[in-house]
């Protein structure tokens, strides 16, 4: 945000505000007044920042914003250019009005839950008409509902786009007309102006009238809102926050809808014009908060009368509230009046805490208790619609607070600190719904008993605190899975394996984890998948590394215990099993196992028998017999000797100095090429690429070539004779494109072939030819021409070796 270009001065001509209206609607009286947009507006009271005269960060919420609440700097800012108390302008706002009815988010925003909430509001046309088109601060909450003046129902939609007239707030860029409806519409006009509605919010098409009791549950709502509390009714003896209140009064409201769609509702009270629009146009009976002003004003003014008398407020909830209907923002007196509705005398929390146990340390219970209630009492009690993990938790802590006067999240702290609090003691608001969770509340009181009474074998506060991070290294899960002949995995395995042990001997939450553990995949559904899955045999070692790792931490207890089912009454849950085994990692040992097994065959080799003949009666491979000796302290014998003696001397001599392959090596020694490649590499020797460089052309000179060093290095290779017949047909002519010619050859090829040629004799043999001057042989080349004529005569009658050499 940049600084303000000058200070805010004082407009020449002002607009007073009226009385109850709101801060954006008088800000558009004041630009109407003086024929200007809402952003020049804007910047003119300081509330828009300007550079050099022109409005910077302007957006379309601006108007929402300054309508819901203005900072002190603002509203100075609003009192020096109007002269007017900035005190004045705060009370013009929703969060001043409404202030004892707003309930705020984390971060300081209206809360989405909030009674007060919602932007679009209603209006009354003929106050409307009346104020020149200027609003109430009243009605743009949804706890007003109808006109105290001329006593009728607000209307909530514009008669020509049917929106809210104020959903959002005015467009900065537009010069507003009070009375008219701002909503932007579709069509094919362009710029802000033509894309509006601007109907006229004054004409009035249907007027239903209010009944008494339509007033009187206006007046109510007005005064619960204004006094920051409700004492009227069932609020006598205990008067309850505002915001509770509107939160009761909404529940109810959608209860009344319900028995107003079906008719249950006495006609007398709402009268009789309401009560036939409703029937024409419909009672929305849906369980969000938005509902037209008629149902709004039907639904309120019922709920108002049934908060008179409990009686009457349990008659209107019973069979009209859904199983899953949370009420826990609601006052205590409807909250047991709920209860009541769903057959009970309390909610589940109240229900634990008032058990008649006295004389109750909570601390001595949380020491028999595990962070997460045992996996069995948690699949019997636990509602189906719940993550496991939550409910774990939550009914640890319900274990501890019962029969004292402790909350949840109190009994929490004293089982597991790091605990999602709002997760966790959201479970209690749910729990028992359902009959088979109301039952469960007094089998968690027969378990609190059980646990009074008996003094567990495992002290749970110090098996918390044992810091688990060598548990189980990855070393020791291999030898574990070597040892039953099952596959350790790629690493999920192990994480899963060693997070099963941690939750055994601790008994907390898998997020309790040591932080060097990497724990990115284990989550308490694949934990209970690996456990169902796990070979029994490796689950008892994987106790016994438990019951070893206690015990090198000085503690002599069992690793697990669970309360007794049989003694409480309660029935033993079934055991559900989803067992896949695991398959082996070695399917051959099953074979050997099955034949004399692995100490017999370390038996038969200490006795004489070969590998192979092993392998044989047990019907697998040598090399898994070899792995299996290996495994065992077994000391085993060499193998085949050596059928070749080999002299590395003469085997140098052969591969270095008479470039012999290996191959010929292989056949002069009577072997296979393995062996002379294996011997090579013993002795140290660097072995030939395999391919051309290693043939025996290119290794030796052609069997012609005699003596004569050069033709030595020249008659070599793959083809030699034919690049020496070429190079003779080449001497005797001008050019290479000449002699190509003449061979039937390309240009090309003929003159790599003579640069081949020419890199064997060690330089140049042609020098090329040029305009005027032919191709020539060089020194060199005569030499060697002289020489291959000897050797090739029958080229050598058509050579022209006479020619000077350049």
């Amino acid at each position: 945000m940049g600084e303000m270009a000058s200070p805010v001065r004082v407009l020449p001509f002002r607009v007073r505000p009226l009385p109850d209206e709101p801060f954006d609607s008088w800000v558009e009286a004041l630009a109407a007044a003086n024929r200007a947009t809402i952003a020049e507006v804007g910047c003119a009271l300081g509330l828009i920042e300007q550079r050099h005269g022109t409005a910077v960060s302007a957006t379309s919420w601006m108007a929402n914003a300054w309508a819901t609440e203005l900072t002190d700097a603002q509203a100075g800012r609003v009192e020096q250019a109007t002269g007017i108390p900035a005190a004045q302008f705060q009370e013009m706002t929703r969060m001043r009005f409404a202030r004892h009815a707003i309930r705020r988010t984390r971060n300081g925003r209206i809360s989405v839950r909030c009674a007060a909430g919602g932007t679009a509001g209603s209006y009354c046309p003929e106050c409307l008409a009346d104020s020149g088109g200027r609003w109430r601060m009243s009605w743009q909450f949804p706890f007003a509902f109808a006109c105290a003046r001329h006593r009728r129902i607000l209307v909530d939609a514009c008669p020509a786009c049917g929106q809210h007239p104020r959903h959002v707030g005015h467009p900065l860029s537009v010069i507003p007309v009070p009375g008219q409806c701002h909503n932007r519409v579709p069509g094919a006009g362009i710029g802000p102006i033509a894309s509006r509605c601007r109907a006229d919010l004054t004409v009035d098409f249907e007027r239903v009238p209010a009944s008494v009791a339509v007033m009187l549950a206006q007046r109510t709502m007005m005064r619960v809102v204004s006094t920051g509390e409700g004492g009227f009714g069932i609020y006598a003896g205990a008067p309850q926050p505002a915001v509770r209140v509107l939160e009761d009064v909404r529940l109810l409201s959608r209860a009344a809808r319900v028995a107003l769609n079906d008719g249950q509702v006495d006609g007398t009270v709402l009268g009789v014009e309401l009560l036939e629009h409703l029937r024409t146009e419909g009672v929305d009976t849906s369980w969000s908060s938005s509902s037209t002003s008629p149902a709004s004003a039907a639904g309120t003014a019922v709920a108002i009368a049934a908060l008179s008398d409990a009686d009457c407020t349990l008659e209107l909830l019973q069979g009209r509230l859904a199983a899953s209907t949370s009420y826990t923002l609601c006052t205590p007196q409807v909250q047991s009046l709920i209860a009541a509705s769903f057959g009970r005398t309390r909610r589940p929390t109240e229900f634990l805490q008032s058990a008649g146990v006295v004389d109750v340390d909570a601390r001595e219970r949380a020491r028999k208790v595990p962070a997460q209630l045992w996996e069995q009492w948690t699949d019997l009690l636990a509602p189906g619609r719940m993550d496991r993990e939550i409910v774990a938790s939550a009914l640890a802590a319900a274990v501890v607070f019962a029969g004292t006067r402790l909350t949840h999240s109190a009994a929490l702290a004293l089982l597991d600190s790091d605990a999602p609090v709002r997760q966790v003691t959201n479970v209690m608001r749910e729990f028992g719904r359902g009959q088979h969770e109301h039952l469960a509340l007094g089998v968690i009181l027969r378990l609190v008993a059980y646990l009074d009474a008996h003094e567990p074998p495992i002290d749970y506060a110090r098996r918390r605190s044992i810091d688990c991070t060598a548990l189980l290294p990855e070393t020791q899960w291999r030898e574990l899975c070597s040892r039953h002949n099952v596959h350790p995995g790629a690493g999920r395995r192990h994480r899963h394996a060693r997070a099963h042990l941690f939750r055994l001997i601790t008994g907390n939450p898998l997020r309790a984890m040591p932080g060097s553990w990497d724990v990115a995949d284990v989550t308490y559904a694949s934990g209970t998948t690996f456990v169902s899955r796990i070979p029994e045999e490796l689950r008892v070692d994987l106790a016994r590394v438990g019951e070893e790792f206690l015990a090198a931490h000085d503690i002599d207890e069992p690793l697990t215990w669970t309360p007794p089912f049989t003694q409480l009454d309660t029935g033993t849950p079934a055991d559900v099993t989803d067992e896949v085994p695991w398959p082996p990692a070695r399917p051959t040992r099953n074979r050997i196992a099955a034949s004399i097994g692995a100490d017999g065959i370390a038996d038969q080799y200490k006795a004489g028998f070969s590998t192979y003949e092993l392998a044989e009666l047990t019907g697998v491979s040598r090399q898994t017999v070899s792995r299996l000796l290996a495994d065992r302290p077994t000391t085993t014998r060499r193998g085949r000797p050596r059928m070749h003696a080999i002299d590395e001397r003469w085997l140098r001599h052969q591969y270095i100095e008479q470039r012999l392959t290996i191959g010929q090596i292989a056949a002069l020694v009577g072997c296979g090429t393995p062996t002379i490649s294996r011997r090579l590499r013993d002795a140290g020797v660097p072995i030939r690429p395999a391919g051309s460089a290693s043939e025996v052309a290119t290794l030796h000179p052609h069997p012609l070539a005699g003596t004569s060093p050069l033709l030595r290095r020249t008659v070599i290779g793959r083809y030699p004779m034919e690049r020496a017949r070429r190079f003779l047909i080449a001497a005797r002519h001008n050019s290479i494109r000449a002699a190509a010619s003449e061979i039937g050859t390309t240009q090309s090829t003929l003159s790599k072939q003579l640069t081949r040629l020419s890199r064997d004799a060690g330089g140049p043999v042609l020098t090329a030819g040029a305009r005027g001057r032919p191709m020539t042989l060089t020194p060199l080349g005569a030499r060697l021409a002289r020489e291959l004529e000897r050797l090739l005569p029958d080229v050598s009658g058509c050579s022209n070796s006479g020619r000077r050499p350049a």
